[in-house]
């Protein structure tokens, strides 16, 4: 088992699996983690994600969960993220929260966010994005952690939030 303080990380925006699939194959071989953002899965096609590398544990949602339960499809499919994490790190790895915008897994005391942001174009950007900071924030509250992990497409300048 690797020491999840000695992990070697990737993030990488897929703008779609099967425009992305090589280039995360690789780096799930090469990294212990992987965070990975718009792979554009609707929740019935994950299966893909769980079985794109051997070596991994994925941990995915999908973005089109509301889209899809109000009927067809309509336009290109949208977001979704996932974290891989290798399997030699399994027996110290448990899902803290998946959720649409972010996914929170717990690797020995690290903690490892990988967020989906929203981009200038979302509706109520602001708070959306408050919305996601708030929700991880409650999630990982009560947790013992030593460290946090935080990636992923952040779409956003952070420090135009922060306050003096």
């Amino acid at each position: 088992m690797a020491d999840a303080h000695n992990v070697t990380i990737a993030t990488y925006n897929l703008h779609g699996l099967n425009q992305g699939c090589s280039m995360l194959h690789s780096l799930c071989r090469e990294r212990d983690v992987v965070f990975a953002q718009e792979h554009w899965q609707a929740p019935f096609d994950l299966h893909r994600l769980y079985n794109l590398c051997d070596d991994s544990i994925c941990f995915a949602t999908s973005a089109m969960d509301d889209v899809i339960s109000k009927g067809c499809l309509f336009g290109r499919p949208f977001g979704g993220i996932a974290i891989f994490v290798k399997k030699t790190l399994g027996n110290v790895t448990k899902l803290v929260n998946a959720s649409t915008r972010y996914i929170i897994i717990q690797i020995g005391t690290v903690l490892f966010i990988n967020v989906y942001l929203p981009s200038m174009s979302t509706p109520n950007r602001t708070e959306v994005f408050i919305d996601c900071l708030s929700g991880i924030l409650n999630d990982i509250c009560d947790l013992h952690y030593s460290e946090i992990v935080f990636g992923g497409d952040l779409n956003v300048d952070v420090a135009m939030y922060i306050t003096a």
